[in-house]
This record gives C-alpha cells, sequence and structure tokens, in this order.
C-alpha cells in the first residue's frame, strides 16, 4: 500500500494592515508615565508645604500616621521623605519627628533675574517672549485669587483704583499703585514662589524697557481694565476675572508692540 504525505495545512495568516498614519492629534500623545507610590506621596506633600498648608517650623505627623493617610507601606513613605529632605523641604529630626524648613528661592530667582537681564539687553523679540509670560501668570493668578481671596485684600484692591483715579494725571504715582494692584492679586493666591515670580517678571519688564512701559500706557483704559478686573474678584467669578485679565493684559500687550516697532525703546 502506497503511503500517502499527510501535509498538514498550516494556519493561514490576514494579510498585513496597511500601515495607518497617526492622526495630528495621536501624535502628540505621549505614553503615561507610572507614578511610584512614594513619588505620589512626595509630591502631594511638596505642594502643602510651597501652598503653606504646612508652614516652616511645623511638624508633620508622624510616618505611621502619613502611612496611613497615604494608604502606602512605611518603606514607600521614607522614600517619599527622602526625596522632601533631598530638596530641602524637610528635616527629619531622629527621635524627634519631621518638621518643614524654611525654602528660600531667592538665590534661584536672582539667578533667573541676571541672566534674563542680559538678554534683555541685546533682544528686543526677548522683551516680548518676557511679556507674554508674564500674561500667562497673571491669569493664571488672577483664577488662583479669585478662588480664595479675602475682604481685606479687596479692600487693599479698592485703595489702589482710588489712589490710580485720584492721581490719573501723575504717571509715576499711578503706575506705582497699577503695580501695587497686580502685586496684591499674587498676595492673594497665598504662594511664596507665585509671588517670587511675578516680581521677577515685573521688575524685568520695568528696568529693561521702562520709557516703553510708560509710553505705552492709556491711564484711562488701564484705570477701567483694573476696576474690571476687581468687580469680577469681588464677586469670586473665576471667569469673569480670567477674562477681564486677558484683556487688559493683551491691551497692555498691544500698545507695548506698537512702541517697540515705532522705535520707542
Amino acid at each position: 500500500m502506497d503511503k500517502v504525505s499527510v501535509h498538514r495545512s498550516q494556519p493561514s495568516l490576514p494579510p498585513p494592515h496597511p500601515k495607518k498614519l497617526k492622526t495630528e492629534n495621536e501624535m502628540l500623545l505621549k505614553p503615561i508615565r507610572r507614578v511610584r507610590l512614594y513619588e505620589n506621596a512626595a509630591e502631594q506633600i511638596q505642594t502643602l508645604i510651597l501652598s503653606k498648608k504646612y508652614k516652616p517650623g511645623d511638624r508633620l505627623p508622624s510616618e505611621r500616621s502619613l502611612a496611613e493617610q497615604f494608604h502606602i507601606s512605611r518603606h514607600s513613605l521614607r522614600e517619599a521623605l527622602r526625596i522632601l529632605d533631598v530638596m530641602g523641604l524637610i528635616e527629619i529630626k531622629v527621635g524627634d519627628g519631621i518638621y518643614v524648613k524654611e525654602v528660600n528661592f531667592l538665590p534661584y530667582i536672582e539667578s533667573v533675574n541676571l541672566s534674563i537681564s542680559s538678554r534683555l539687553q541685546m533682544e528686543r523679540d526677548s522683551f516680548i517672549k518676557l511679556w507674554e509670560v508674564r500674561k500667562i501668570l497673571e491669569v493664571g493668578m488672577v483664577d488662583l485669587s479669585t478662588r480664595q481671596i479675602t475682604e481685606p485684600f479687596l479692600k487693599s484692591l479698592w485703595r489702589c483704583i482710588e489712589e490710580m483715579e485720584k492721581n490719573i494725571g501723575n504717571q509715576d504715582v499711578f503706575i506705582s499703585f497699577g503695580i501695587r494692584f497686580h502685586r496684591l492679586i499674587a498676595e492673594a493666591g497665598q504662594n511664596e514662589i507665585l509671588i517670587l515670580i511675578w516680581d521677577t517678571l515685573a521688575n524685568l519688564i520695568r528696568k529693561s524697557h521702562d520709557k516703553i512701559y510708560r509710553i505705552s500706557r492709556s491711564p484711562k483704559r488701564s484705570l477701567l481694565a483694573h476696576k474690571k478686573i476687581y468687580f469680577a474678584l469681588k464677586k469670586r467669578d473665576v471667569q469673569k476675572a480670567t477674562e477681564a485679565m486677558k484683556q487688559h493684559m493683551l491691551e497692555e500687550e498691544m500698545a507695548l508692540v506698537s512702541a517697540l516697532e515705532k522705535g520707542k525703546a
């Protein structure tokens, strides 16, 4: 009997699909970084410290208490504390506890200040970019401050507006109270780093192009813009406050760009 060779049929593979081109949105997406438990805990404690929920000298809850609050092991918590210790945010005193340290960002801010100042002396475009950064910062500031502003801050803001109105013909005084108004908004957000950054940007803009800063201003328009921001803050209306600040920054930016183009620097 002849042997019949049996060929087992191999499972047929589906034809290859044509390569799918990524859409623009898909190209923007990046893989999600897996955050370890201790990193998450460190970030949360860092936020509490920087937002002044825990102030310098405050003693943090015990390791056991923190571990329970974060639902992590004591080992993971110690890793988180080690990160914060290296960052200079806390001090771990063996046998005593964990304490919040005084955070001094001034040297870093001054370093950035000097670096940007040197560029502004040479590059006019850098000044416009710096203004764009301030615009983003101001809108973020007013968003934060609207949510937690207190009556004393509102009273101080209104006093600034009264002084601006009273001194509308005195450019130096008018500008100084306008600047004070914006700084009060930064202070109302109760974030020390935000205030330091705002001070740096505002000082750089004034020092580098003081003449443009003054020439570009329309006192009446500026006063009206500050009033709109104030009334939105008073109503605790985040949307109106951010819209008013965006419009104010846009008007200021357009005037500054116009002054730069006319060579008034």
